[in-house]
């Protein structure tokens, strides 16, 4: 058995796709499977994986008969998965040849780490990282001069499991610890990804109820913008890349169930969980506020400002 499995959820993902894996293919710790779920697509990612299969023997490429919706495809890379170790890897970002190892080494060196991270940078479609500002802290797209700003990487990395729960539910504003190496066992003790946007930190939430985050300092992680991920989407058809059951349902209402929800069956005593769920309903009632005072209808309606409105995590990207 590999030390780690790497799962891949993808939906036409031809143009990037070949670029991630010859990153992971050339990474220095070489100990891994790499699961390809395609989820029915319909340029030539099909015939990238297949290639790729036949190049390598760790890859296996597993297709879907039918588009089956992102969440679906995503929790399904890690119920193939195998290894006592996992990560999820969007077919659109990058990582430096090091970023296993230097993820791996954290895991090995404390056992009460659950998941394994770096410093993120972005990157534009071709793939060069965006400059720099080190006054702002912030990476600058030049062709349209916005500015990013990448997750705090001290999120998780508190040895008390409430703070741990709170700096994920107020601070983890792309979710990029996501795509971090994690204990499986721990992984296990989670619902995996729940049905609506933004349901990495849902994830990520309960996770952090079971263990510490750890992120070096090191810009090992590439994460890339571009112009066809899924947030130029409405919200109609953000649901329908996120799953094809067609089922109405509110978000704000599958959030907030599924962070109340988080620290049940977790190991942290009934005091814990009863401030984990005061959290939640002060978070949800000051970001409830924040919309209708800015007069935003869609995030009041609809959740968006559960988190401050930026780009979400993993549903950005046609991956899926």
């Amino acid at each position: 058995m590999p030390r780690l499995s790497i799962g891949i959820p993808v939906f036409n993902g031809g143009k990037f796709l070949p670029e991630l894996l010859d990153g992971l293919l050339a990474q220095t710790f070489d100990d891994f499977e790499i699961i390809i779920c395609d989820n029915a697509s319909t340029d030539l990612t099909p015939q990238i994986c297949h290639d790729y299969q036949r190049r390598d023997s760790r890859i296996r490429f597993v297709p879907n008969q039918r588009n089956i919706g992102a969440v679906a495809n995503f929790n399904r890379v890690f119920e193939l998965s195998t290894a006592p170790l996992f990560k999820w890897a969007a077919h659109d970002d990058l990582h430096h040849e090091t970023y296993l190892d230097t993820c791996i080494r954290l895991l090995n060196e404390s056992p009460d780490i659950v998941l394994a991270h770096t410093h993120t940078a972005f990157i534009d479609e071709e793939g060069e990282i965006l400059p720099f500002e080190h006054e702002t802290g912030s990476f600058i797209d030049p062709k349209v001069g916005r500015r990013y700003w990448a997750d705090l990487p001290n999120i998780g990395d508190n040895h008390i499991a409430v703070n741990r729960f709170w700096q994920v539910l107020t601070r983890a504003l792309w979710g990029t610890h996501m795509f971090g190496v994690m204990r499986r066992e721990a992984l296990q003790q989670t619902s995996l990804l729940p049905d609506f946007a933004g349901s990495d930190r849902a994830m990520l939430a309960e996770l952090a109820l079971l263990g510490r985050f750890r992120c070096a300092e090191e810009r090992l992680f590439l994460r890339r913008l571009h112009a066809h991920g899924s947030a130029a989407l409405s919200h109609k058809e953000i649901k329908s890349f996120l799953s094809t059951d067609g089922k109405r349902y509110s978000r704000r209402l599958r959030q907030t169930r599924a962070y109340f929800r988080a620290p049940g069956g977790k190991p942290i005593g009934l005091i814990s969980k009863l401030a984990c769920l005061t959290m939640v309903s002060a978070h949800c009632a000051k970001t409830t506020l924040h919309s209708i005072r800015h007069n935003d209808p869609r995030r009041a309606v609809h959740g968006y400002g559960w988190q401050e409105p930026v780009t979400p995590g993993w549903r950005r990207r046609t991956a899926g």
